[in-house]
């Protein structure tokens, strides 16, 4: 069975949504969320998706947003990939999709915002080049619990 890694369209929105859900992730509140980037508010938003007879078996959320030092920069996030085929190639082709599309939009640098947790994510970002920046904490505090 082919998998074929491309950039997604409008008619993919159900099967990234059932995909999503797959992964326990609510893609409906991914899609309507603002992206979180350092650099502020995001000019595009796209997805890459790797498909098998029209089924979603793997994607991730590409952000555009604007580095006032940089230029344009690309945030990547949200990147999942069904759990049989982690083992296989093809968490790097999505990678190199992702960067053939920064490259052909001229992008300066592509940023992948990761949990910790995710040795596995990580490992794959170093082998296609990527560099650790930095290690950043996220810290809330609560006032009160809801009611409802």
């Amino acid at each position: 069975m082919e998998t074929k890694v491309r950039l997604a369209t409008a008619q993919d929105r159900r099967a990234l949504d059932e995909f999503y859900k797959r992964e326990g992730i609510d893609f409906h509140g991914l899609s309507t969320r603002s992206a979180f980037t350092p650099t502020g508010s995001t000019k595009e938003t796209m997805y890459v998706v790797a498909a098998s007879q029209d089924i979603i078996v793997a994607a991730l959320r590409l952000d555009v947003a604007e580095d006032s030092g940089l230029g344009d920069v690309g945030y990547i996030q949200h990147f999942e990939i069904e759990d049989e085929l982690e083992e296989t190639d093809l968490g790097l082709r999505m990678l190199e999709k992702t960067i053939e599309i920064a490259d052909e939009r001229r992008l300066r640098a592509l940023d992948a915002i990761v949990r910790e947790d995710r040795a596995d994510v990580i490992k794959l970002y170093l082998d296609s080049r990527f560099n650790e920046l930095r290690k950043e904490v996220y810290l809330r505090r609560n006032f009160r619990e809801r009611v409802f």
